[in-house]
């Protein structure tokens, strides 16, 4: 069985804030983008509780929800260290 990989949104403040991301943490944020389209709920991820999850990049973290409905993952905040 095939499982579909999630695709990943971004809010606009989210968006502007991995646009102004230096090469080496976009870098890193890309390589956990992967990982979590194949798995949002596994490591590197922690739950906060919320329906909110969290992960961390070098040089920063995001939250997200998940939507296994339509199978996203909504980036809602993006903190560079």
């Amino acid at each position: 069985m095939q499982v579909s990989a999630y695709s990943i949104r971004y809010v606009e403040r989210a968006a502007q804030r991995k646009a102004a991301l230096a090469g080496p943490q976009r870098a890193s944020l890309e390589t956990l983008e992967k990982q979590l389209s194949l798995n949002p709920f596994g490591p590197p991820a922690i739950s906060n509780r919320d329906n909110s999850w969290s992960a961390a990049f070098t040089g920063g973290f995001i939250t997200y929800v998940v939507s296994n409905r339509h199978v996203v993952i909504n980036v809602i905040d993006l903190v560079a260290l």
